[in-house]
């Protein structure tokens, strides 16, 4: 947790993400806009509720975050696995959400989805990224960089992915997977609509292109405004920090209350 606090403060940014991705990878966003704002980014459990699937249980977790941080309401931002949890949170506390955002919502049901972002190159590179001993964390970056091994985000800098590999050494498998079974079952149709929070949708172009039609129709519908598209794949944040946190920011502009005159960015 980091920023700006106080009366002038605008409402806290609170980033949840993916699968398996660890908090940091989001310091380019905290960086950016500390500034202004709280920025409390999170990290999924790995312990689930007794008795809870892993997306109730991680929504009660942001929950407890922001009861213990004293937020009341928040803009809040989810990524991949983490649109699914945002978007639970957000449909059983409305009140406590002023702006969502899904970025990289995914779509395991399609399958050039799924093999585009987790095929292969995920599975060996992430594998590598995670198992790989510290002192070998920069060689590993500037060799998955070279080859454009970890498909989730082919365009990361040999830093990036070394600094990856020192957050996702600690990933607990069991819980990763438990993740995974139940993306496999959930439906973006199935949302409401109206959605009681104004909402959009970040996706890098790369991915996008994968996307089938359905999933693009139904965010479209739930959300009533067109994609953001940024340069990138599935970790735009990572990769494009500039013209992601441009489109994020564009969203979450104070001035703006009404969700039909929020600006819609194009890179």
């Amino acid at each position: 947790m980091a920023g700006a606090t106080g009366a002038a403060a605008l409402p806290p940014l609170v980033i949840l993400p993916g699968i398996g991705g660890p908090r940091g990878a989001f310091y380019h966003q905290v960086a950016a806009f500390r500034a202004t704002r709280r920025v409390i980014t999170l990290n999924l459990n790995p312990t689930r509720g007794r008795g809870m699937r892993a997306i109730d249980s991680a929504a009660h977790d942001i929950l407890a975050a922001f009861d213990a941080c004293a937020i009341e309401r928040a803009d809040l931002l989810g990524a991949s696995f983490g649109t699914t949890v945002v978007t639970r949170f957000t449909l059983a506390h409305p009140a406590r959400v002023r702006r969502l955002t899904w970025v990289a919502p995914p779509v395991l049901r399609h399958p050039p989805w799924w093999r585009g972002t987790f095929g292969p190159g995920w599975l060996v590179g992430g594998t590598l990224l995670v198992y790989a001993p510290p002192r070998w964390h920069a060689p590993l970056g500037r060799f998955l960089a070279r080859h454009r091994v970890y498909s989730p985000e082919p365009e990361l800098t040999p830093r990036e992915l070394e600094l990856m590999a020192g957050r996702v050494a600690d990933i607990q498998i069991a819980p990763f997977f438990g993740r995974l079974t139940e993306l496999a079952r959930w439906d973006w149709a199935a949302l409401p609509t109206p959605f009681p929070s104004p909402l959009l949708v970040i996706q890098g172009r790369s991915e996008a292109r994968l996307t089938p039609a359905a999933a693009l129709a139904a965010w479209t519908r739930v959300s009533g405004r067109e994609l953001a598209v940024v340069p990138g794949h599935h970790m735009p944040y990572l990769s494009y920090p500039i013209a992601f946190n441009d489109a994020l920011g564009a969203f979450l502009r104070p001035d703006i209350d009404r969700p039909s005159e929020l600006p819609i960015y194009t890179d």
